[in-house]
């Protein structure tokens, strides 16, 4: 199971950081750590085991991954939530944010990251934007929510167990996670 979250992880790594192109950036966009909207999160914090325990009742919930620094330039943290070892059962949160990215503020991100995946999905009622980017174990998969005055990107993707593609029940549980995020931050 850890193989296959490393995989994500770094999928999500490699895709959100191999299209900044600094030659580009203009000095609107330099990053500017003194802003006060702009806090450090700990996805491990931002969401309980009663929480996990609530879409995967009677599971052993283990955290198997907590970034307790920043994993990239980018300010992006993780925490992995493992329901089920052998089944591909599992939720993932990623926090970046503004007060963290060396590279890129968080708004850019979300519309960089946002037009190399196919089919995306924009989602209504939560951040200041959001799209889906499907389910499954391909780049961008996941629900994306940007917080603007927060200075913060959310990912959250969730594993239903080996051959669950019902993309509207994948939405459903990310988008219902997202919500508990964005209001604990």
């Amino acid at each position: 199971m850890s193989k296959i979250f490393f995989v994500i992880a770094g999928m999500s790594v490699f895709f959100t950081g191999c299209f900044d192109d600094d030659s580009a950036k203009s000095k609107d966009e330099t990053i500017n750590h003194s802003d006060n909207s702009a806090k450090v999160y700990d996805p491990c914090e931002m969401l309980t085991s009663k929480d996990i325990q609530e879409i995967f009742p009677g599971a052993n919930i283990k955290i198997t991954t907590h970034d307790k620094e920043a994993a990239n330039p980018l300010g992006m943290r993780r925490c992995y939530w493992e329901a089920s070892e052998g089944d591909m059962k599992f939720v993932q949160l990623t926090v970046s944010s503004d007060a963290e990215s060396k590279a890129m503020k968080v708004d850019k991100q979300f519309e960089n990251n946002r037009q190399y995946i196919q089919n995306v999905k924009s989602v209504s009622e939560i951040g200041d934007g959001a799209y889906y980017g499907g389910s499954g174990l391909k780049l961008g998969a996941g629900l994306h929510v940007l917080v603007k005055n927060k200075g913060v990107l959310l990912g959250v993707q969730v594993g239903l167990g080996f051959g669950n593609s019902d993309e509207q029940k994948h939405l459903e549980i990310e988008k219902s996670l997202a919500e508990k995020v964005v209001q604990r931050l």
